[in-house]
Order: structure tokens, then sequence, then C-alpha cells
């Protein structure tokens, strides 16, 4: 009995030194791999914030083309969108009394000359952009046979909420921005006295007298909102900010390899740059544009080329 004891008691002693004796594991370390990213310098310029408003292209100037007599409409060379100039004959009317003197004529022919239909001017040179009668319609006196739009009294007119009404004058300069991706350069032209009751805008209007639109054409108008000059820019992407919108910040990379938090405040912006304020960013320092979403402070990268 006390031999197999002792023979337990050696084999337990040769299996532990013999585990003893073995190395300890190695234990292997990784490096942290950069991530791969695109920066842009913090530049300084001079930035424009722009307000767009809503505007519409309307005629200001349109003129009704009458019957000077009651009648039938005899002749009617023109058509709705023709060209009309002023002075020009828009057609003729014959009245009853001249369809009488038809048998009067080949008695007497003094009498031809008040036999002829008579005939109705134009007042207006432009478009005819409204046609309400046609040949052998009858007509009465004074009745409006069609409506001229004059393409010179063509202008914009834009409703202006009310807060915005300082910024605004005669004489500012505007971009037009039409639906087929046309800009057109131009300036406020008038200021109508006016406030809508509703929304509180006011009228302002931009002449186009150059130009051939049509009327009723729904347009963007975009002026200068605020500018400031030697202002610290950065492009939007390179922008990062909480959820709340309340809080800042980019990823200035420091000696191409490391990309730190800098937090910022915001001011200025148009279409692609946005004034920050820091005094821990400078101009030329390099900021983060693409691969630092939910990057964390002190993060090591690599500047794609």
């Amino acid at each position: 009995m006390m031999k197999k004891l002792g023979y337990t008691f050696l084999c337990i002693w040769v299996l532990t030194s013999v585990g003893s004796c073995k190395s300890d594991p190695q234990t292997t370390t990784t490096s942290e791999v950069p991530i791969q990213v695109k920066t842009a310098a913090v530049q300084q310029g001079d930035i424009k914030e722009y307000i767009t408003f809503n505007g519409v292209t309307l005629y200001q100037k349109k003129e009704n083309v009458r019957s000077n007599v009651t009648g039938y409409v005899s002749w009617l060379p023109h058509k709705l969108g023709s060209h009309i100039r002023a002075g020009q004959t828009f057609a003729t009317v014959r009245t009853k009394e001249q369809d009488a003197l038809a048998e009067a004529v080949r008695i007497d022919s003094t009498l031809a000359k008040l036999s002829g239909p008579i005939s109705v001017i134009s007042n207006g040179t432009g478009v005819i952009a409204q046609l309400n009668v046609q040949r052998n319609d009858y007509v009465a006196e004074g009745d409006v046979l069609a409506i001229i739009s004059e393409p010179s009294s063509l202008v914009v007119q834009v409703n202006v909420p009310y807060e915005y009404g300082d910024h605004i004058d005669i004489g500012t300069l505007c971009e037009i921005m039409l639906q087929n991706g046309t800009v057109i350069q131009a300036k406020i032209s008038a200021i109508l006295p006016v406030i809508d009751p509703i929304p509180q805008s006011q009228q302002f209007l931009i002449e186009l007298p150059g130009q051939e639109l049509p009327e009723n054409l729904n347009v963007q108008v975009k002026t200068v909102y605020k500018e400031k000059k030697n202002a610290m820019t950065i492009p939007h992407s390179a922008l990062q900010s909480n959820e709340l919108l309340t809080g800042f910040w980019v990823m200035k990379v420091l000696g191409d390899t490391l990309a730190v938090r800098q937090d910022v405040q915001t001011g200025l912006k148009n279409d692609s740059l946005i004034e920050v304020m820091s005094k821990k960013l400078g101009i030329h320092d390099k900021v983060v544009t693409e691969g630092s979403y939910q990057m964390q402070d002190s993060t090591k990268v690599s500047i794609e080329k």
C-alpha cells in the first residue's frame, strides 16, 4: 500500500515539474492600423451668406385691344402668341349698315368708300397673350378683342418676409435661378409699399426688359444676406456636430499621422464653405474632410494622396 502511494506522489511530482519547465506563451502585440482619410487646409478669405426667396414672372404693362364699332369680325390675321406692333391693324369689323350699303353702291359708286370694313388698330407692341374672338364673330363697341403683353415690361415679383426687408433695397444685386438651371444677374428695381396681411411679406420687383420669359414662371431669387472679410473657413464636410447641433468640432491633423479633436464655433456659411472660430486652429492647418465619422480623439491616420 505504501509503495502505491509513493508511486502516485512520484508521478504527480514529475508532471508538475514538466509543466513548470514549459515556457510561458508569448504575448502578441498588434500595432494600431491608421485610418485612411482625406484632408483640406483651413483657408482665410471673404465669405458671403446668401438667402433665397421665391418669385414669379409677370408683365406689368398689358394693353387691351377693343372694338370701336358694333358688327362682325371680317378679317383677323393674328393668332394667340403672335407678335404685333403699335399702330398695326389687328382686325377689321363689318357693320350691319355697311352690309346694307352693298346694294346701294351699285347705284351710287360714291358710297363705296363707306362700305369698307372698319379697322381696329393695336395700341401696344408685344405678344398677343389672350385672344377673345375669331373671324365672323359678332362684337359690340368697346368689347375686348385681345390682350397684348409687352415684353419690355417683364419683371420678377418677389415676396420677401418683412424681417428681411432691411437687407434688401433698390439696387441690391441678386441672382434669378430658372428651373432649367439658367442664372440671370439682375438688381432690385422697385419696392411696393404694401404688406400682405397674412404672410406679412412685402413685394419687391426686378426688371428684366431684355429677357424672353413666359408669365407666371416660378423662379428663385438669391441675394447676399451677410458677408465677412478675412474669415477662417473650412469645407462643410470637415465640420462635425452632436445630435442637438449644440456643439461643433473638427479633426485636426498633426504631423500627417494623428487626428485630434478641436472644438470650434461656427459663423457664416454658403454652399461650399463655413466660417469657424477657434484659438487652437490656424490658417493652413489640415482638417479631415472624409473618414472622420465617429473618429475618436488622438486617432492615427494616413492621408490619401
